[in-house]
């Protein structure tokens, strides 16, 4: 789509694609050589947290400055949820990697939320920009879901919990494609 329109947002959502697919090509080809997943600060995290970055910049590129300086109190069930999740996952691992994983999902819904309530104020074309804000709601909700059901369930089988959260994330990420296509149209 960026080499066809030439837009900014297109590229973005084109890099933080191909960050995010070469840091999980990492970690299964990881797995299927060695047999078990890396246990220390590893090459996938650096391509995960860059693809995050990606992400960022799309959502700052993608609101206007209305909407960046637009207040909400709902924006603020992000820290609500977030922040105990994220003590939730310091019991089971790093507690630096989990400040920052956790810290931009909060970072991500924040904004997603303040943006969802500044499209329901607008009519017209800038409403379409709530199918972007949803879509990263929908891939921060589907990535703590696989990171807290990661804390049980391990995902070897079919049958696991685990498997099918990593399923919804697939599908979230896959989403992500359609809802800045829409937004792009404004």
């Amino acid at each position: 789509l960026y080499h066809q329109n030439r837009r900014q947002a297109y590229f973005l959502l084109a890099c933080f694609y191909g960050c995010f697919a070469l840091g999980s090509l990492y970690w299964t080809l990881y797995l299927l050589l060695f047999s078990e997943t890396p246990r220390v600060f590893y090459v996938s995290e650096f391509g995960w947290v860059a693809s995050l970055i990606f992400l960022h910049i799309l959502q700052e590129t993608l609101a206007t400055q209305d909407e960046r300086s637009f207040r909400s109190r709902s924006a603020w069930l992000a820290p609500a949820f977030g922040v105990p999740l994220l003590v939730f996952y310091c019991t089971f691992g790093d507690i630096l990697s989990n400040l920052l994983w956790c810290g931009m999902m909060i970072w991500f819904s924040y904004c997603a939320i303040r943006g969802l309530a500044y499209a329901e104020t607008r009519t017209g074309a800038a409403r379409n920009m709530r199918y972007f804000h949803i879509g990263v709601l929908c891939f921060v909700v589907s990535e703590y879901l696989l990171w807290t059901v990661g804390c049980f369930w391990s995902a070897a089988s079919f049958a696991s919990p685990a498997f099918w959260c990593d399923l919804l994330l697939t599908f979230a990420l896959l989403g992500l494609l359609p809802a800045v296509r829409k937004a792009v149209e404004l």
